[in-house]
């Protein structure tokens, strides 16, 4: 059978073994709005058709395994109705969710991580880039130690305009970020094979030409 949208469905049974929970559980879901099956159809008093699809299944599953991991179903109602009120119409399956010990986090779409158990406070911002921080890696090996903070002038580089020694990288470039008032960490994203040594290099050089 398929859906409107073609994706798969299935029985309350197969549901409930697919979410490693039993019927009754599947049911008591229903019951109190937790969970309802996409489909249900009385074909006689004593039987009735419930269907569910896939994104009602990744439901399921994600509220399974956080019961599986201890978080109380309360807990998960507590959840779901904070993130309704953000605007999430189906929070179980467009959130990502996380545990630390007791704490349930959950990320938003913006990247942030806010955690459960304080809404709209401790928001936490995905903020590591390990492309930028391998790429700043490389760049500092690159250089050593003694190149840090010196600033030089080279034939045949930057029409022999001041530069990182070791580096191909303007002074000015670096300035005209500094005057735009981006911080040191902006800096380094955007030139990785300096350092903060030559970012107050940098600032230096500015005072001295003013």
């Amino acid at each position: 059978m398929r859906y409107a949208d073609d994706d798969m469905i299935v029985s309350d049974k197969r549901a409930a073994e697919i979410a490693a929970i039993s019927r009754q559980r599947l049911r008591y879901w229903e019951k109190t709005d937790l969970i309802k099956p996409d489909i249900e159809r009385e074909i006689s008093p004593r039987n009735v058709v419930r269907l569910y699809s896939l994104p009602r299944l990744v439901e399921l599953v994600a509220a399974s395994e956080l019961r599986h991991q201890g978080v109380s179903l309360q807990h998960i109602r507590g959840i779901i109705s904070h993130l309704r009120k953000q605007g999430y119409e189906s929070p179980l399956r467009e959130v990502c969710f996380a545990l630390s010990g007791e704490r349930v986090l959950f990320q938003h779409d913006d990247g942030s991580w806010e955690d459960s158990r304080r809404p709209f406070e401790g928001v936490m911002w995905q903020v590591i880039d390990l492309h930028a921080i391998r790429s700043r890696v490389r760049g500092r090996l690159e250089r050593s130690e003694a190149h840090a903070g010196v600033i030089e002038k080279r034939r045949k580089v930057q029409a022999s305009k001041p530069v990182f020694r070791g580096t191909r990288v303007p002074v000015e470039a670096v300035r005209g970020y500094l005057e735009a008032g981006k911080a040191t960490s902006e800096i380094l994203d955007a030139f990785p094979s300096l350092t903060e040594e030559d970012i107050r290099a940098a600032e230096a050089s500015s005072s001295a030409v003013a």
